[in-house]
């Protein structure tokens, strides 16, 4: 099990990219004047609102959209992060949408990263390529195409699924390095939901039999004659894990566990299962010291969409 603990994407991080901050939404930098319901605006936190009450902006903080869109008398509302920044907000459903056939960002770190994650991907392949003072160190693809086939039927037949998630975790570590994502999907519109970046820590090995389950959010209500209107909702998995560990690693686990369970994190539990590879945050966990030779830790992860 490895677990990414990732690095703020800043303005000093983030680079050259295919997008535009306001490739989405038609969201002008917010000014001071007079703001009229319906009106959205972006601020330097790449985060776009919408103006519910209409008035008239001062300069002042207390008019700024961030400080105005919780509570009664707000006069602004969240709508989402930028088209930029989307990818790097936290959560899966505000996605960053290509605007061609090629999703790309170019970030540098500043620090010593190791790991990459892609979450909620919509593409048939990534690349990621590292340079540092102008050589290239790494460069990889990974195709997100799975043709799982039981026969020569399907194989010719059967339509193509895409993997929804992608990780990589033998970067090299420099401090220096320039890190290129490069997401594509020819004749399509790519999009990325989630991408966390940093250096992963190995909490242990992951036992046969981890369980996954899904908590659905649709509701099904029947009417008088047992009709069931479907309303689609968010479904999000569960996934329990029980790990060895070394004795000498318990501290260090359940200092990692104890911060993993108030942010996010990216949980790679499996390089053979994707379904046991996912974004989100520990739900509980219980270590067990059992013998000499080593302990026991019961995990649960519950993704975020």
């Amino acid at each position: 099990m490895k677990l990414i603990a990732p690095v703020p994407i800043t303005d000093a991080v983030m680079g050259a990219s295919s997008l535009e901050e306001n490739d989405t939404d038609d969201a002008p930098l917010w000014t001071a004047g007079a703001k009229a319901a319906g009106d959205r605006v972006r601020r330097p936190n790449h985060r776009v609102y919408e103006c519910v009450v209409p008035h008239n902006a001062t300069s002042a903080a207390v008019d700024y959209p961030e400080n105005n869109s919780t509570g009664e008398s707000r006069k602004w509302i969240f709508v989402r992060p930028t088209n930029l920044y989307a990818a790097f907000d936290s959560a899966k459903r505000t996605a960053s949408v290509a605007n061609g056939e090629v999703l790309s960002w170019t970030l540098t770190p500043g620090v010593r990263v190791d790991s990459l994650s892609l979450f909620g991907v919509l593409a048939s392949a990534v690349r990621v390529r590292v340079t540092v003072a102008g050589v290239i160190k790494y460069d990889r693809t990974q195709s997100l195409r799975l043709r799982n086939c039981r026969s020569w039927s399907e194989w010719f037949t059967k339509p193509i699924a895409f993997r929804s998630d992608v990780s990589f975790t033998d970067l090299p570590m420099y401090r220096d390095a320039i890190i290129e994502i490069i997401v594509s999907w020819p004749g399509n519109i790519p999009q990325v939901g989630e991408i966390q970046i940093g250096r992963y820590d190995y909490l242990g090995a992951v036992k046969w039999e981890p369980s996954i389950r899904t908590v659905d959010y649709s509701e099904n209500e029947p009417d008088q004659w047992g009709t069931i209107e479907f309303r689609p909702g968010e479904s999000v998995r569960v996934v329990e894990y029980d790990l060895f560990i070394r004795n000498e690693d318990v501290d260090e686990v359940v200092r990692l566990l104890t911060k993993a369970k108030s942010a996010p994190r990216a949980w790679l539990g499996s390089p053979k299962f994707g379904a046991l590879n996912l974004f989100g945050f520990a739900q509980d966990f219980q270590l067990v010291v059992r013998s000499p030779a080593g302990s026991f830790v019961n995990l649960q992860i519950r993704e975020l969409t």
